[in-house]
């Protein structure tokens, strides 16, 4: 059953460093995340706009935003997004103030994504990444040792790691499943994973719970990426590695009725994005 994008435009940034024109590892994944997330489907019209802020001359600032959208346009096709699909990529130059700060404007320094997803068409598998059904392919695999033996798409169910209520700061008791989570990864470097964050107890629509500790409304993806830090920070590469946050939008338990029933759609989950 294909999925379909919502109906919308949508305007998505990415921001650079001064007079850097290359995307780093947080923007890829960035991108990423909207390819999976299925914010930029196959038929989505494109349109990709650089800027830089007024440091530099004026000739500089216009090739420096072009160079950003063209970066831009050259990872989206190489995750699947159709060049004809591109409508429009261009740099605008400079973004004219009319009161200078002689640091810049970090927000100038930027590229927009502008999708159109209004022609609802269905979306084709994703070379190298999971179907989003998650009714499908459930574990029977019991022990976060051997999610090696997964297939990819497979999805397995991140237990004994805790978090406060609230918070994505994770509890100490945590330790020794992220510790076998790493073993896995650096015994097998083949592995890759998407780390997946999903709270309960509030409104499915909800976009997100509130982070106590960052006031943000992005608890399930901060939780996910406080273990995707963790390994990181243990070695594993990145390149190996994604995090999403889901909120309540994917479910257990439709209707939470017990505390149980609430602790199941509490939860961390570990997709199998590759393992060859």
């Amino acid at each position: 059953m294909p999925a379909f994008a919502q109906k919308g435009i949508d305007t998505f940034k990415l921001y650079f460093d001064l007079n850097v024109s290359v995307l780093n590892d947080q923007m890829e994944k960035k991108i990423d995340l909207l390819v999976y997330n299925d914010k930029i489907i196959s038929g989505s019209k494109v349109m990709i706009i650089g800027y830089a802020d007024f440091l530099g001359s004026e000739g500089h600032n216009k090739d420096l935003s072009i160079r950003r959208a063209e970066s831009v346009k050259s990872y989206l096709v190489q995750n699947g997004v159709n060049a004809s699909d591109v409508t429009l990529c261009e740099g605008k130059g400079e973004i004219d103030r009319s009161e200078k700060d002689k640091g810049g404007f970090p927000t100038d320094r930027r590229v927009d994504i502008v999708v159109n997803n209004r022609v609802r068409k269905p979306v084709p598998d994703k070379p190298g990444w999971p179907k989003k059904d998650t009714a499908k392919k459930k574990s029977a695999v019991t022990s976060v040792s051997e999610i090696n033996k997964l297939g990819e798409g497979a999805v397995f169910l991140l237990r004994n790691v805790y978090f406060p209520t609230g918070r994505h700061t994770i509890k100490p008791e945590s330790d020794a499943t992220l510790e076998r989570l790493y073993d896995v990864l650096e015994a097998n470097p083949k592995l890759k994973i998407s780390i997946e964050g999903h709270v309960c107890c509030i409104d499915p629509q909800a976009p997100d719970a509130v982070d106590i500790e960052t006031g943000e409304i992005h608890l399930s993806v901060n939780r996910a990426r406080e273990i995707y830090n963790y390994l990181v920070n243990r070695g594993i590469d990145p390149q190996r590695l994604v995090y999403a946050g889901f909120g309540r939008s994917r479910p257990v338990v439709p209707v939470e009725n017990s505390p149980e029933d609430e602790e199941r759609n509490r939860r961390v989950e570990i997709r199998v994005i590759s393992n060859k």
